[in-house]
């Protein structure tokens, strides 16, 4: 009889205890055929936040780590990963909450029945009921600088800022998608192997287009699993314009991060990830 597979939520903190704790007691309740652990790796190096998070300490199956210095939410994620044992590694964000208790089951049936998926993200419903836009089209640089500024709103820019945000897509259908955020994104432990983790050149952002670019190299699909839910708070700390660059480290750190993204795939064409897969299928 072979052994159950293992999966690992991996949890990185940074200020929000209280929703921590809320999402791992959750988390642990989530039923399948299937060993569950959970680490939570804290960056806030604040000590009013680790007290609440030792509520955790004594849980079955829950490790967690408190960082000295804020590491950065890549290399966090990083860092839990050689902590783990999963073979399937769910990334998830300190906020999300559990709809049910066969999120994990769904994700892990739809891995197990289409081998050739290789990251899984499902939908998500924020606190005051809205859809957050968690699916993107692979990004460029003129596309990045222009949704942040006026000239979104002039006609040709109008039309590529659309494209990269997907204005029109249907979170109602499940899809393969060229990226998704990593607020709750689902990665095979060989596809992480294989694509050798998140790039930790990035601190907060742009790793999650990253690892799905590079998964869609490795002839793995990712997918978009309508679903299946879970809640969010609907905060995002990337949100605001040009003017807000001068009072969100987070925002100054989204495009210092997209930078690097670009450099990385500067002589990289923009492509649609269905077309991508096709070529090298």
């Amino acid at each position: 009889m072979s052994e159950l597979p293992v999966l690992s939520v991996i949890i990185v903190d940074f200020f929000k205890a209280p929703r921590v704790i809320e999402n791992v007691k959750a988390a642990l309740l989530q039923k399948g055929n299937f060993e569950i652990e959970v680490i939570v790796i804290d960056n806030s190096c604040d000590l009013r936040n680790r007290n609440i998070l030792q509520e955790l300490d004594g849980l079955p199956s829950v490790t967690i780590v408190f960082n000295y210095a804020n590491k950065g939410y890549v290399d966090a994620c990083n860092q839990a990963f050689y902590l783990c044992r999963g073979d399937y590694v769910f990334l998830v964000n300190p906020d999300i909450t559990w709809k049910s208790s066969s999120v994990l089951s769904r994700v892990v049936a739809t891995f197990s029945s289409n081998h050739d998926i290789g990251i899984v993200g499902v939908r998500q419903e924020n606190d005051d009921g809205t859809t957050p836009e968690t699916v993107r089209s692979f990004p460029d640089i003129v596309t990045q600088i222009a949704r942040r500024t006026f000239i979104r709103n002039l006609p040709w820019f109008k039309s590529q800022v659309k494209e990269y945000e997907l204005a029109n897509f249907d979170y109602s259908v499940s899809a393969d998608v060229d990226w998704i955020q990593s607020s709750f994104m689902a990665v095979k432990r060989d596809v992480w192997n294989g694509v050798n983790g998140l790039d930790s050149r990035f601190f907060l952002f742009m790793a999650d287009p990253d690892i799905c670019y590079q998964t869609w190299l490795k002839g793995y699909r990712v997918f978009y699993q309508a679903d299946v839910l879970v809640g969010a708070d609907g905060k995002r700390c990337s949100a605001g314009g040009f003017k807000e660059v001068f009072f969100s480290q987070a925002l100054r750190f989204h495009i210092r991060d997209a930078f690097i993204y670009q450099l990385k795939y500067l002589f990289k064409p923009k492509i649609l990830s269905r077309e991508f897969y096709d070529k090298l299928t």
